[in-house]
């Protein structure tokens, strides 16, 4: 994601069947039970554990990094370019909920600015300046993170082969996902109800929160953040490329990995709105809070999720090639997720002001 997250007072999104087994047996009660629960398992099915994958994905990352500079073997390389893509995978479906210390301690464009600049790469692969992991942590955030571990792991065109990667590269590298998981510690610490503890603030919406006077004000940043993704996405992350038809502007280019990173980001929602992650679903939902007041809402919104990413399949080439011969397919998923993004914006903010009180 970008180094500034897109402040909107329109709401997010979420997906296609409830966490409950049955969307419309459970009501939305009038004391808050149903709402206190679905924060409650949003905080310990979802949030809780999507950062605890993030930290546990970059570190297999960084032990595959080790190994491959110990070992510059191309079967090394392939691993290496494996597990970079399973701890993107775990950070992209995280952006559906981007609030909290995420944002408030920049996390976000320290692990994940982009595009990144090729020349400023090579300039600093090429000086002598110092590449510690303290030392990156100085650096602009087009010059760590994920995108410039890609560029050294994958190349241009995802040519990169072993043999290819430099000892200047290695020092690099070595320090950048150590860099990278160092912050996904710290991001999944920032939660940890033992360590940061902003599940308690979320827990504690409006009872005595210091971040979220009401539940309300939950589920309008909660609702919002999803929004934003749908927002990104579709007019930012696939817009700027398709619209310079320049693939240097793609968000996951040297990897080829941008379509993915894209269905990733709308699948996050999904989890949101649906209360799981990982094959591991919670008893209530905002599905199930909308389905027993609004049931023609609730399909609508899981219905338009299930549009937009069914509609990443279309996109058959690369999204670096697609910007070029497969314009019409990307309109489309833009379409999709535009129309999702204004059912949440306008439709659930509505649900959200009208039935959620306390």
């Amino acid at each position: 994601m970008k180094n500034t997250i897109l402040a909107l007072s329109c709401i997010a999104v979420l997906g296609l069947s409830s966490c409950s087994k049955s969307n419309n047996s459970t009501p939305t009660n009038t004391d808050g039970t149903a709402e206190a629960q679905v924060i409650t398992d949003f905080v310990n099915v979802v949030a809780n554990p999507n950062y605890i994958d993030i930290q546990t994905n970059a570190s297999k990352l960084n032990d595959a990094v080790k190994t491959l500079v110990a070992t510059p073997t191309q079967a090394n390389l392939l691993a290496t370019r494996q597990a970079w893509k399973d701890t993107r995978a775990a950070w992209e479906s995280c952006e559906g909920f981007l609030f909290g210390p995420v944002e408030d301690n920049s996390y976000d464009p320290t692990m994940d600015d982009w595009p990144v600049n090729k020349v400023d790469l090579d300039a600093l692969i090429a000086s002598n300046n110092p590449l510690s992991v303290s030392d990156i942590t100085t650096l602009e955030t087009t010059l760590k993170g994920f995108h410039a571990i890609e560029y050294i792991i994958f190349g241009v065109g995802s040519t990169k082969k072993a043999a290819d990667i430099t000892a200047r590269e290695k020092v690099y590298l070595t320090s950048l996902t150590e860099s990278l998981y160092n912050t996904t510690t710290d991001l999944r610490n920032s939660w940890d109800p033992k360590s940061g503890n902003f599940s308690n603030d979320v827990l504690t919406a409006g009872k005595g929160s210091k971040t979220y006077a009401t539940r309300q004000a939950f589920f309008t940043v909660l609702v919002g953040s999803m929004t934003a993704i749908c927002e990104e996405v579709g007019t930012g992350k696939m817009q700027d490329p398709y619209a310079a038809r320049d693939s240097t502007l793609d968000e996951s280019s040297f990897s080829h990995n941008s379509t993915t990173d894209f269905k990733n980001n709308i699948t996050g929602v999904l989890n949101v709105y649906l209360c799981k992650y990982n094959g591991v679903s919670g008893s209530t939902s905002l599905s199930t809070l909308v389905a027993a007041k609004n049931a023609a809402l609730d399909n609508k919104i899981k219905t338009q999720i299930n549009t937009a990413i069914a509609s990443f399949s279309t996109i058959t080439l690369t999204y670096e090639k697609a910007i070029y011969d497969q314009r019409a397919q990307i309109l489309a998923t833009q379409a999709a997720i535009a129309t999702l993004q204004t059912t949440l914006n306008v439709d659930l903010q509505a649900f959200i002001k009208a039935n959620i009180k306390d």
